[in-house]
């Protein structure tokens, strides 16, 4: 009996350890490959990021946000994310993960607070919200200092290939923002 349990224990040991670290941590990684964007007036609403390489094979994105109007149920957000494994423009196809246009305060309350604030809270001035988004979004210029995505609350498997996030903000009458994001990703092997 003491025999078996000096077995036991190296085990359970292993095995939890082993539980540990698959048990939900992404199994794929996103490389930035471009970032663009388009603005009906810059005095409203603009972007300004680029893709950072600061190490080897390290790629970020790094730059500024600005916002100068009411955030408020006349605003909408939209989220198309396509996908393909070439690269080639004509081969993207849209993908399941997409947000339908939603309205910028219910935006704040799930999306936003669940997936953009966990991927990327530590590398950017964004407002975070605890509970529940508290009016007024404020009318200023954030920061992005070498935001990565790390896959948190994402799903937890990715097919391998490029995919294009089309983000469009658009605030009635004429203002729109529309970001386009494309990223390389690959499955991790540890």
């Amino acid at each position: 009996m003491v025999r078996s349990f000096r077995y036991f224990l190296p085990i359970v040991f292993t095995f939890l350890n082993f539980y540990e670290v698959c048990w939900g941590k992404v199994k794929w990684q996103a490389r930035p490959i471009s970032i663009s964007k388009t603005t009906t007036d810059p005095n409203y609403m603009d972007l300004n990021l680029k893709v950072e390489r600061f190490g080897l094979g390290e790629f970020a994105f790094t730059g500024t946000y600005f916002t100068n109007i009411d955030m408020d149920d006349t605003v909408t957000v939209e989220l198309r994310i396509y996908s393909c494994y070439s690269g080639n423009e004509a081969d993207y196809k849209l993908t399941p993960y997409s947000i339908q246009p939603q309205k910028f305060i219910d935006y704040l309350n799930t999306f936003y607070k669940d997936l953009l604030m966990k991927n990327l809270g530590d590398c950017t001035d964004l407002p975070k919200y605890e509970d529940g988004y508290v009016p007024p979004w404020p009318k200023d210029t954030f920061n992005f200092t070498r935001c990565t995505i790390s896959g948190e609350g994402m799903p937890e498997v990715v097919p391998e290939g490029y995919y294009k996030a089309l983000a469009i903000i658009s605030a009635l009458p004429a203002v729109e923002l529309q970001m386009t994001v494309t990223l390389k990703v690959t499955t991790k092997m540890f």
